[in-house]
This record gives C-alpha cells, sequence and structure tokens, in this order.
C-alpha cells in the first residue's frame, strides 16, 4: 500500500459491513498488542493467565460411548 492513510470512510457500507470491520480492526489491534494510551500492559500471556486459574470441577459425568452416539 503505497498511499497509506490512518483513517479509512466507512459510512458507505451497510451497517453489518461496519460492525464486522471494526471486529476485525480490534482483533489485529490485540494481535499486535497495540493497547490504547490509557491501558496498562499484561504481562504473562493468555496461557499463563489461565494457567494461573485453573477451572475447578466438582464432579465429572463419565458417558459411555454409546450414550456419546446416540441420535
Amino acid at each position: 500500500m503505497e498511499n497509506h492513510k490512518d483513517v479509512i470512510n466507512i459510512s458507505d457500507l451497510p451497517e453489518f459491513a461496519q460492525t464486522e470491520l471494526l471486529d476485525f480492526y480490534e482483533f489485529l489491534r490485540t494481535k499486535h498488542k497495540i493497547y490504547s494510551k490509557g491501558a496498562p500492559q499484561r504481562k504473562g500471556g493468555t496461557l499463563s493467565r489461565f494457567v494461573s486459574k485453573p477451572i475447578k470441577v466438582y464432579k465429572i459425568k463419565r458417558y459411555q460411548r454409546d450414550e456419546l452416539h446416540e441420535r
């Protein structure tokens, strides 16, 4: 992209397309770790935060193979 612009006009697009573009923009910001000026950067990745607080399961229900394949 030789003519790079910081601002694009998406107002010509339908509302669902605008929402989709904004969602994709937020995804890219997160992917490339670009945070807004006021937001503090977190230490540790998503996986390390997940592992540090495991999900507690109180009762495990075991299924038989036939039960899983019933329709």
